[in-house]
């Protein structure tokens, strides 16, 4: 430690005259100067500002830049929060929080800012650093008059360097200001660079551009544009504006007026910013449940996703799995069939890949439920297969211009075509493809997924590999009312249903088996790697309304080809669960739900009963209904493989 002077040691300085008393003061004086200073780096106590003061942290960090001290007076030192900040105090703090020293000049540059004084150095260095400007064209800065709401984002933007050509034509949820607004621009990158977030007014939000800031406001503001640990989140999550390279892929609408927001919330039209039509196509970002994170005119939104679905690159959306291959190392799945895109995941070395198409040297995959591609150089063929069908077998094409392949690929020279309703008889299956002989003797193989596979002989079920899902699970409890819990429900109904088709030689697969939580993705892979013939998922119902009752099946015909099967497997599974447990029918109905619009095999979503109702949760929670229900969708089932 340097032992400091205060005072210079002349010799005529009456200070120096009792020397020994000179010295212990001079020694005492410093070392209490040197505790200030270490005492200066500790929290500093505002009678106004406690701790839990919304501003407190950064009114602290200020303090330690020495940006602001705040007033002694009579009880105490105060920060005077709900002050409004004078121009004047603001060129302080920001040059301050700068780093940057007074600017000394020796003629002011406005006739109300006096030359040589404190506040003329900061003011100076202020503009000349370009952060502010004249209040007028009198030539004053006016250091005495309050800053405003929209000075103070022109000065932050100019101050911290914000790219404010950025964000000058993105959207903002401030209802008070329009894009013509002179201060528009600076208040749109405050705004996503998470400095301010407005106020609220009713449901919607105000910036308020002309009123002043307040002192803790302005506290607040300093510290989120110099520190991003101050920084708030946006109303959609993302720091900046987003930047279409960083999409994992595409999303397009399949309905018209599809109303686009700022928050996963249908409860008001107050986060709606837009609404695109059938066909559109926008950047996704992020997949949620029930939703989709999308680029919408340069910032981020959500789109519902009953009402829009996932392409890939050209625009269309995956097909069914036409083979599966596994990767001989890890294998990065790319965005495009390009290196240099985006990568979007990774599958491990010996992880089986699904395949829908090949493009040049790449196949198209999907990873996460989002398409993709590989290099086919870093895969080799599947060599194990499923077991051959043990009953003999036909297979009814459920669709027009069904290729015959030469080998099980889909890429192998096409033998000819078959159409809707043609008969073949099946050999041997193995993943996908099943060895056939068509009507007229050819042989070949075709993708099974466009086949109904009809036992000639014991159980229609025997060798059909069927995926129950039982909905909800884990974090996930569905609905519930007066005690009653749908996953508890649905997984007790899918046990009754893997029992009786098990028994009837079916193979049967369950996306859950206890109380877990497989995504909506992972149901719809589980039937995939399974190469899964039908898949029904059964869920319970609820309303707002307690008098809503009855039984309700649906099904998809969003790119379905198969849609007639579905309809059929509803009609079947609906018919013997409102026969055999005396429910109200409320028919077979469509909608995409993700787990069956998203598969190309004949796939159902069954809504048993509505557990807000008394008399339907009666039943959903009785153990002989139980069984009915599970019976039901079994015989439902049977039925469908027997027409």
């Amino acid at each position: 430690m340097k032992l400091c002077f205060l005072f210079p040691r002349k010799e005529g300085n009456p200070l120096f005259k009792k020397k020994p008393f000179f010295i212990l003061f001079a020694v005492v004086f410093c070392f209490s100067y040197v505790l200030n200073v270490h005492s200066a780096s500790a929290k500093a106590t505002f009678v106004d500002v406690p701790a839990t003061h919304e501003a407190y942290e950064e009114i602290q960090y200020l303090v330690g830049l020495g940006a602001i001290k705040g007033y002694e007076e009579k009880g105490g030192r105060y920060y005077k929060p709900n002050n409004p900040v004078t121009r004047g105090q603001a060129a302080k703090i920001v040059v301050v929080s700068k780093g940057l020293s007074p600017l000394k000049v020796s003629k002011s540059s406005f006739k109300d800012v006096k030359v040589g004084t404190e506040l003329s150095g900061y003011v100076e260095r202020a503009v000349s650093a370009g952060y502010f400007e004249a209040y007028n064209s009198k030539g004053e800065f006016a250091p005495n008059v309050n800053l405003t709401r929209q000075e103070m984002a022109k000065i932050l933007s100019n101050a911290f360097q914000l790219d404010v050509n950025k964000y000058a034509n993105l959207s903002v949820p401030f209802t008070d200001i329009t894009k013509s607004h002179p201060y528009y621009k600076y208040i749109a990158a405050i705004y996503y660079n998470g400095i301010t977030q407005g106020s609220p007014s009713g449901n919607s939000r105000v910036f308020k551009p002309g009123t002043s800031v307040t002192r803790g406001q302005f506290a607040l503001f300093i510290a989120r544009a110099k520190e991003s640990r101050f920084r708030l989140p946006l109303p959609v999550q993302g720091v900046q504006a987003p930047n279409e390279k960083d999409a994992i892929g595409w999303v397009k609408s399949t309905v018209d007026g599809l109303n686009v927001r700022t928050s996963k919330d249908t409860s008001s039209n107050a986060n709606r910013i837009g609404q695109i039509n059938k066909g559109t196509i926008l950047p996704l970002f992020e997949i949620h449940t029930g939703w989709y994170k999308v680029m919408y005119k340069g910032q981020f939104a959500y789109i519902s996703s009953s009402y829009s679905q996932i392409v890939d690159d050209t625009g269309q959306p995956l097909g069914s799995v036409q083979k599966k291959v596994i990767a001989t190392k890890a294998v990065n799945v790319y965005k495009t069939a390009n290196t240099s895109s985006k990568v979007i995941g990774t599958y491990n070395a010996n992880d089986q890949i699904p395949v829908y198409k090949t493009v040049g040297n790449w196949y198209l995959t999907e990873k996460g439920g989002v398409p993709g591609y590989v290099q086919i150089s870093a895969t080799k063929e599947q060599t194990t297969s499923t077991p051959p069908a043990t009953a003999k077998t036909i297979g009814r094409v459920t669709t027009n211009g069904l290729n015959l392949r030469e080998q099980a690929s889909a890429s192998s020279k096409s033998l000819g075509t078959l159409n809707k309703g043609d008969i073949v008889t099946v050999h041997s299956i193995s993943g996908f493809w099943a060895n056939v002989t068509t009507s007229n003797g050819k042989k070949g193989y075709v993708h099974k997924s466009y086949l109904k596979l009809l036992n000639q002989a014991g159980s229609p079920v025997k060798d059909r590999i069927i995926v129950i899902d039982a909905g909800h699970g884990g974090k996930d409890p569905g609905a519930s009312s007066n005690g009653a819990v749908e996953k508890e429900i649905t997984l007790k109904v899918a046990n009754v249903v893997k029992n009786k088709l098990q028994a009837d030689g079916a193979k049967v697969i369950m996306t859950r088996t206890g109380d877990t939580y497989p995504t909506l993705e992972d149901r719809v892979q589980i039937a995939l790697n399974n190469y899964a013939e039908i898949f029904v998922s059964i869920h319970v119902n609820s309303a707002t309304t307690t008098s809503a009752s009855g039984t309700e099946t649906y099904y998809s015909i969003e790119g379905n080809v198969n849609v007639e099967e579905d309809q059929l497997l509803a009609k079947c599974i609906n018919s013997q669960i409102v026969k055999n447990a005396n429910m109200k029918d409320r028919g077979i109905k469509q909608a995409d739900f993700y787990v069956i619009r998203s598969m190309i095999l004949p796939s159902v979503l069954v809504e048993l009963g509505f557990i807000t109702n008394s008399e339907d949760r009666s039943k959903l929670t009785s153990s002989q209904y139980i069984n009915i229900f599970g019976d039901s969708i079994y015989k439902g089932i049977v039925e469908y493989y027997q027409k």
